[in-house]
């Protein structure tokens, strides 16, 4: 009669303790999946920049004293340019259009669940600019067989990097298990700096000196600020891993010096691959 009474004790006892143990680990799960708020992820894309500062690489005397005249005219360059194009030459024309060319941007992402319907995010994109022209040299061949000079196109390069951090949110306008469509909002910094500005003649490369009246020493650049707003798509491709489409637009200040600090309206367009 006592083994009975004590085997049955000794059954309710496991099965009360293997019952709360399940509830023990059922509650960790969810606090543990509730505590993974923050997601990190790499970012790809493309950026079209705003053409209010690409002017600064065209080399024209209301931009730099160091201008594409100005090289022209040094004592060690005039006899190279009188042997290259052999008769009395002039500027006839800068770039009309001055623009950079497409370029692309990756950085990093990081981002926090503040609940179903909003996510904090920080952005840190590098962008490395280009900008490729010409200007135009008259030329008084008086061999050429026309009326009036003749016209060469000279190439005309420029290089600027420029480094991005947007802060901002995600809003969510429609979400369910694998899929999030978003709009978001930011705040920007920027830092820009200049790195080259040259042009090309018979292959050898002439460059067009910039600098900044306040920091005679260093290249242009300097801080820049605004906002935008974007669009995205995410997808759950598995538990842990996401994938992000997205498009921004913001209006920021490009702060190259004292003088040249115009805001402009720069486009992204890409993809992040995020880790959760």
């Amino acid at each position: 009669m006592n083994t009975k009474l004590f085997l049955s004790l000794l059954c309710c006892f496991l099965s009360v303790h293997l019952y709360a143990q399940d509830d023990y680990d059922y509650d960790y799960n969810e606090e543990y999946e509730d505590t993974v708020k923050f997601s990190f992820g790499i970012n790809f894309g493309a950026y079209f920049s705003s053409h209010e500062t690409a002017e600064i690489y065209s080399g024209r005397p209301d931009i730099t004293r160091f201008n594409i005249p100005f090289v022209f005219r040094q004592p060690f360059n005039e006899q190279i340019f009188r042997d290259y194009f052999r008769f009395n030459f002039q500027i006839e024309e800068y770039p009309l259009e001055p623009r950079y060319r497409t370029a692309s941007e990756i950085g990093g992402h990081i981002e926090y669940n503040l609940n179903d319907a909003v996510d904090l995010y920080l952005d840190v994109n590098i962008t490395q600019l280009k900008f490729e022209q010409f200007f135009t040299v008259a030329i008084d061949d008086p061999n050429n067989g026309i009326i009036g000079p003749t016209f060469e196109q000279v190439p005309l390069f420029g290089e600027e990097n420029r480094f991005h951090l947007n802060l901002g949110a995600q809003f969510s306008m429609y979400h369910d298990e694998y899929a999030n469509f978003y709009f978001s909002v930011f705040g920007s910094l920027n830092n820009t700096q200049m790195r080259r500005n040259y042009f090309v003649i018979n292959n050898k490369e002439y460059e067009i000196f910039h600098v900044a009246e306040d920091r005679p020493n260093q290249r242009l650049g300097g801080i820049g600020y605004g906002g935008g707003t974007g669009l995205g798509f995410k997808y759950k491709l598995m538990d842990h891993l996401t994938t992000d489409f997205y498009y921004n637009m913001s209006y920021v200040q490009i702060n190259l010096s004292e003088m040249f600090q115009p805001f402009g309206l720069n486009h992204g367009l890409g993809i992040r691959i995020i880790w959760h």
